[in-house]
């Protein structure tokens, strides 16, 4: 098997619960005083075709090939958070949090990924509570909820003034309500949304076992009959 996983050090949050089966670091949902999301550790996508991901690593006949995400929760705008797309030079990808701009597919897995590591924990965590980016300003600034029962990946700017996303929720804040993979919609670039904030970590290519090479039976015999006539001919010669 060949490994190219990079592991990363990170601070996790004061509440971790590991998730996943993953030899070199599982997927970690790390949970805030209160119990709300505050980010993922070793997030793993299967980015290979749904029948090899499917696929057990004894039964591979092809590589199988794994990334390896942190997510943060950022609530903000998106500019302030992943940068104005309508300037010259906006490009979205990892280097920016937007691993999955422009790529439905993956981002789909990438929620469906997160709904499940965060649905095997009990009680299920109600919100995910991010940090404002900028941070606000000291009070008497009027207080604003920093938890949400969503988060958002962007998939799309539409050249004029709003995001095209895909989320996933819980539809409602009741423990043990499960999240979900919801439908695509959009908002505007200044609205202040809570969004999934990614971190490319490492990838892990799982290669299919190697069959070692046995004789036929033919073979064998073959083998062991000219070995004793070898043997049998250097006693006569003697």
């Amino acid at each position: 098997m060949l490994k190219l996983k990079q592991i990363i050090p990170g601070v996790l949050a004061p509440l971790s619960f590991a998730m996943g089966s993953s030899v070199e670091a599982a997927t970690v949902v790390n949970l805030d005083g209160d119990g709300n999301v505050v980010s993922i550790s070793d997030l793993e996508i299967c980015i290979s075709s749904a029948e090899i991901c499917a696929q057990a690593p004894e039964d591979l006949t092809e590589n199988k090939v794994i990334n390896f995400y942190n997510v943060n929760f950022p609530l903000g705008s998106f500019n302030d958070i992943f940068g104005n797309p309508t300037q010259p030079g906006f490009m979205g990808s990892c280097n920016n949090g937007l691993c999955f701009w422009g790529n439905q597919t993956q981002a789909s897995l990438a929620i469906t990924e997160m709904n499940n590591a965060i649905n095997d924990m009990m009680p299920i965590p109600g919100d995910i509570a991010g940090e404002f980016t900028p941070p606000l300003p000291p009070p008497p600034f009027p207080p604003l909820d920093n938890r949400r029962n969503f988060y958002r990946i962007p998939l799309s700017f539409n050249g004029v003034s709003s995001i095209t996303y895909i989320q996933g929720t819980n539809n409602n804040e009741n423990p043990n309500s499960p999240w979900v993979l919801d439908t695509i919609d959009s908002n505007t670039l200044i609205s202040n949304q809570l969004y999934a904030d990614f971190e490319f970590v490492g990838q892990e290519i799982i290669t299919p076992p190697t069959t070692p090479t046995v004789p036929e039976p033919s073979s064998l015999i073959g083998i062991v009959f000219m070995g004793g006539s070898a043997l049998i001919a250097i006693k006569k010669k003697d």
